[in-house]
């Protein structure tokens, strides 16, 4: 099993709970494995910035939240 960087180990912790608090503070009843896939989107923010792949990886992430937990 690959080992993480230090670097991603912190911002993959900051990211599952920043994904915890923010489906809690919207009363959405995530799965586990949803809340570590949307922390995996954030982690690659924060290590490889803004693009046009992450935008559509984002709208994705919206489209399945909307039809998971909204609907």
């Amino acid at each position: 099993m690959a080992q993480q960087s230090k670097d991603r180990q912190i911002a993959s912790q900051s990211t599952l709970k920043l994904v915890q608090e923010w489906a809690s503070n919207n009363n959405y009843k995530m799965t586990l494995k949803d809340i570590m896939s949307i922390s995996v989107v954030l982690v690659d923010y924060v290590e490889n910035g803004y693009s046009k792949e992450l935008a559509e990886r984002m709208d994705k992430v919206d489209k399945y939240i909307e039809t998971q937990y909204k609907g």
